[in-house]
């Protein structure tokens, strides 16, 4: 097994590629990973992909979406390659599908080239890059090339919510979307470093846990003075422990939407019609928020998905409570489970909200955003946070 490390310019991503190819024939597999991919590169590469595909050999391709990088062109264009290609986008807001992987392999020999090139034309030809190349020699060190397959699995033939085939249906329902640029319009964003942020509900959910907090005061002055006065300010991400009522209800916060009153649409611009005459009205949000609701328990696989869900939020003055009512998620939602607030950057959505059971592995990591005690809460205060 040889590693070499590569840099580019020096040495050009794209062309040791097609070098591989030229020397070796067509491989009897070939597996494109990349963050985002260009028109240009894509027709470059097709010629070679033919020729795979005419050996007998298999080709698939993993494609991300996010921030504007992959064109409409790009997969109208990949579509009729008539080969598996597999689109990545995790709707959580800030969390970006960002490796790119090439393998490579013949009876005799594999390559896996894993660095920061794009399948565009800076990332396999133009841009200052690095990455490494490790080569196999078959079928000695097939044991190696399998343990190696099976670390880069999540990469190599990824499986879950985020994670749908480019079948004709789906290329029509990407298409359609505005988060999607055209060819040009990603091109200029990729040279003047526009920022995009696409999120749709055609994209689906997968926990990731926070990365770790930063220590009062570690960053410099002049990074400190750009940061809201407090966490709640301008947050577009709130996470509190939650309890959930036999009726569905569940308390939010008040001290949390006095924080932050645009998070939660404060005060809120409706009222509730009583059920019985002379009972009092309350404060409500009109219409209902929509969300999507994930919840996780101890398997990597959501114990429960809620779509398009409409989130009844209404203040009950009298006992100063926010109360949202989910009926389907008192069965699955144990007290003290910690649920993530986000703003949806969908346009049929107000929030996404993704539920970490006690038992779910990446609990302890969410548990410690909610920084703040609830007032009131008795021995065991529920907690929230902002981030």
């Amino acid at each position: 097994m040889d590693i070499e490390f590569l840099t580019q310019p020096e040495a050009r991503v794209g062309d040791l590629i097609h070098s591989s190819i030229g020397s070796y024939g067509p491989p009897q597999e070939l597996v494109i990973v990349s963050a985002f991919a260009s028109l240009r590169t894509v027709l470059r590469f097709k010629p070679k992909v033919a020729e795979v595909k005419a050996a007998g050999g298999a080709v698939r391709l993993v494609l991300g979406v996010d921030l504007g990088g992959t064109s409409k062109e790009v997969l109208k264009e990949v579509a009729s390659w008539q080969v598996p290609v597999m689109i990545v986008k995790n709707r959580m807001i800030g969390i970006t599908f960002h490796p790119k992987l090439y393998l490579m392999r013949w009876p005799n020999r594999a390559e896996i080239i894993v660095g920061s090139n794009n399948f565009t034309e800076g990332g396999l030809y133009r841009n200052y890059e690095a990455s490494s190349r490790t080569v196999y020699a078959l079928p000695d060190e097939q044991a190696a090339l399998d343990k190696a397959s099976s670390e880069l699995k999540r990469f190599l033939q990824p499986t879950g919510p985020t994670a749908t085939l480019l079948s004709p249906v789906y290329l029509n329902t990407l298409l359609a979307l505005p988060d999607i640029p055209s060819e040009a319009v990603a091109r200029r964003a990729r040279a003047e470093g526009i920022p995009r942020k696409p999120a749709s509900a055609v994209f689906g959910y997968e926990s990731i846990p926070p990365a770790p907090g930063i220590k009062e005061g570690a960053l410099p002055q002049a990074a400190n003075a750009s940061l809201p006065a407090t966490k709640s300010a301008g947050a577009d991400s709130f996470a509190i422990q939650v309890r959930a009522h036999h009726n569905g209800e569940i308390f939010l916060s008040v001290t949390a939407a006095l924080q932050n009153p645009a998070f939660f649409k404060w005060p809120f611009n409706g009222q509730t019609t009583p059920k019985k005459s002379g009972n009092p009205s309350y404060p409500q949000i009109t219409p209902d928020p929509v969300v999507d609701i994930v919840v996780y328990g101890a398997a990597p696989e959501p114990l429960k998905t809620l779509s398009a869900y409409p989130l009844n939020t209404v203040y009950y003055e009298t006992k100063s409570e926010i109360r949202i009512t989910a009926s389907p998620l008192v069965a699955v939602m144990p007290d003290d489970s910690v649920m993530i607030m986000r703003r949806s950057e969908a346009a049929d959505r107000d929030y996404d909200i993704v539920i970490h059971r006690p038992d779910s592995p990446n609990y302890e990591h969410w548990l410690e955003i909610c920084d703040q005690k609830m007032p009131g809460g008795g021995k065991k205060p529920r907690r929230f946070g902002w981030f």
